[in-house]
């Protein structure tokens, strides 16, 4: 049979556009599949889309695009068959309307069952869906989810429809009590998801992970709250938000006030997830609500116990409490905290729910969820009208595809490279460095391989095709989180990251014969305060300074005495008045080193022996303003206002470089 998705864009990123592709993936292998995407806002997909699938995109509203369609004159016209009350229903318009009604009235509408996969594109299923199809509306959301406004628009259309699925018991019981649908089926059939291409956790790091869309109903506010108290009795650990959305701002702001910067970690968007999932030792969500809960079963799946709110509906029907995870009631602080501390001191218990989580997220595999659905489409009698192969075989490669690869760094720092299509007499290249695939295809680069530093692209050079870049499917950096443990003294630092970059592999070298590696940074009081360990062929003698060395066409430097915390250990402090007091330019720009010996040439301070190649963004410190607080400061700023001059700013800023090295930014500002 023929099964078209009808879904807002098939080329973003979210929970919706997951696992319509988990569906429509498992489908594909027996059925003939489409996904009608409303929008095109990007050129690629950021998932990878199975090739026996068909995408058709309806309205181009890509920026740079010359079909661009934004300014078309239907789309300046509101919808008419589009919810009012609808959360994006001044994204569409009649262009929309009239686009959705073409395809499925066209020469490609023989779909036998159409799926519509949001409020609104359900509205269109019922309008516009050939005559004959199943018709089928999904509820991602909740019904308490949504408004009156739109409950009571909804009442219109879901009676048009077979069948209305929703992706938890609770929710569905809440339809049909408060939405009566005689006519059409009210069921509930899970999300799916599929098993990681990663080994799971062994869940003995120190890092805690969440994912998802930073919006409010997350309460990530509430997550670093928690973990505020869980950082202060166990300050080795940490925490990573995976994801983007409009409380970015809010919450980064909120980890500076809780001095959290140094643990609390926002990660940005990270496609696929299971790379990160797996570099945790426990999970957390502290929703206020969730349909289903798609990141507790893929962290599951990762091997992950989890610490969930238990809000309506998914995580009670997904996390069984005491076994493969733990439910604290929404929003208490408290309760979220002691749970992950339960955690956190149970080396055994994380281990033994984690074991359970993999066991139990097996329920939610793509084959049994798609085995639903089609028992469904078969009960609604998709299947008498079927008249295509019962089964569709994946396609053999394009000529020019990208050759694929999995990538992975070992505890000891080895990285491979695993070609999902081995290829007989291939080679691996990297840095002028080449290295043989074995019979499986795997390539093995040796940790100590003297890479020069920087970025170097991953190749493999096919018979008959020359050198080629090696797409991403997975690239599992796990084992480059603990590369400070296995830094040996007297041997030169080096680290191997691999990473995918534009679309291809590429690994990241760090080699220096002595590295400080910085550790805390504490901001208070118009002060900074570094950590550091020594690694390399070094040998601390003396008392320790900290140096930084200015930049540019007045260079200087300032020293600063430090303190000795074991063989290898440092702290330093010192204000941020001192380099501001200095300044020649707008803009100065100070590096960090350590003078860890008198005659011995300074390391370089930075941060690179983990699994995060770039920091820049993810890894912030807050800026400073110091302040003049010498005898005549006042007397200075009365005359300056009496003058009528503006009292500028200067803001000193810690940041780490491309290469993840330590640096101070020294700038004058607006004054506020």
């Amino acid at each position: 049979m023929k099964v078209s998705f009808l879904i807002h864009t098939i080329y973003g990123i979210g929970g919706t556009i997951r696992t319509t592709l988990n569906l429509a993936e498992e489908l594909a292998g027996r059925h003939e599949v489409e996904i009608v995407s409303v929008f095109r806002h990007r050129d690629e997909p950021l998932f990878a889309i199975d090739p026996r699938i068909t995408v058709v995109p309806l309205v181009d509203t890509r920026p740079s695009s010359a079909t661009n369609e934004k300014k078309h004159e239907h789309h300046l016209r509101p919808a008419e068959h589009f919810p009012r009350n609808e959360a994006r229903y001044k994204e569409y318009s009649l262009l929309t309307d009239e686009r959705v009604r073409a395809h499925y009235a066209g020469a490609g509408s023989d779909a036998d069952v159409v799926i519509g996969t949001r409020p609104g594109l359900v509205a269109y299923v019922a309008a516009f869906a050939p005559e004959g199809a199943v018709l089928i509306g999904q509820e991602h959301m909740t019904h308490n989810h949504h408004k009156p406004g739109l409950r009571a628009e909804m009442a219109g259309f879901l009676p048009r429809l077979d069948a209305f699925v929703t992706v938890s018991e609770g929710d569905a019981a809440s339809w049909r009590a408060h939405l009566p649908l005689p006519g059409t089926r009210v069921l509930a059939i899970p999300n799916s998801v599929p098993a990681p291409v990663v080994p799971p956790s062994d869940t003995s790091g120190t890092t805690i992970v969440a994912a998802g869309r930073l919006a409010s109903e997350k309460q990530y506010e509430v997550l670093i709250e928690a973990f505020a108290k869980v950082v202060a009795e166990r300050p080795g650990w940490t925490l990573r938000i995976c994801g983007w959305g409009n409380q970015k701002d809010r919450l980064r702001a909120r980890i500076d006030q809780l001095g959290l910067y140094n643990s609390v970690h926002l990660m940005g968007p990270r496609s696929p997830i299971e790379p990160e999932w797996v570099k945790g030792a426990i999970a957390v969500s502290t929703s206020r609500h969730e349909s289903f809960g798609m990141t507790l079963v893929e962290a599951m799946r990762c091997g992950l116990p989890v610490v969930s709110t238990d809000c309506d509906y998914g995580p009670r029907e997904i996390v069984t409490d005491g076994e493969d995870g733990l439910l604290v009631p929404v929003g208490d602080v408290d309760a979220i905290a002691t749970a992950l501390l339960r955690l956190v001191d149970d080396p055994g218990l994380r281990r033994r729910m984690g074991a359970a989580a993999q066991v139990n997220g097996r329920r939610f595999d793509p084959g049994p969820v798609a085995k639903q659905y089609e028992e469904l489409f078969a009960e609604l009698g998709a299947a008498a009208a079927t008249h295509r192969a019962a089964r569709r075989p994946a396609p053999d490669p394009l000529p020019g595809a990208p050759t694929v690869a999995d990538s992975a760094v070992t505890r000891d720092g080895t990285v491979t490279v695993t070609l999902l299509t081995p290829r007989e007499g291939a080679r691996l290249v990297v840095g002028g460095h080449g290295f043989p695939f074995d019979e499986h295809g795997t390539a093995t680069v040796p940790a100590a391989t003297p890479l020069p530093e920087g970025v170097h692209p991953v190749t493999a050079e096919l018979p008959g095709a020359g050198a080629v870049p090696l797409a991403t499917r997975a690239v599992d950096q796990r084992g480059a989180m603990r590369a400070a443990e296995r830094q040996r003294a007297g041997q030169p630092v080096r680290q191997l990251v691999p990473y995918p970059r534009g679309g291809t592999l590429h690994l990241r070298s760090w080699s220096r014969p002595v590295h400080a590696e910085a550790g805390e940074v504490r901001i208070q009081d118009g002060t900074l305060t570094v950590a550091a360990r020594l690694h390399g062929a070094a040998e601390p003698d003396g008392e320790p300074a900290l140096l930084l060395r200015r930049r540019g066409k007045a260079p200087l430097e300032l020293a600063f005495p430090g303190a000795r915390h074991g063989a290898d250990g440092f702290r330093f402090t010192f204000p941020c008045t001192a380099p501001a007091a200095r300044r020649e330019d707008p803009h100065d720009v100070w590096d960090l080193w350590l003078r860890y010996a008198p005659d011995a040439e300074p390391a370089r301070l930075g941060r690179f022996l983990d699994d995060v190649v770039e920091k820049g963004s993810l890894f912030p410190y807050p800026p400073v303003e110091p302040r003049d607080h010498g005898p005549l400061a006042r007397v200075r700023g009365l005359v300056g206002r009496l003058a009528g001059r503006p009292r500028n700013r200067t803001v000193v800023t810690l940041f780490h470089s491309a290469a993840n090295d330590l640096v101070l930014s020294v700038v004058d500002a607006p004054a506020a």
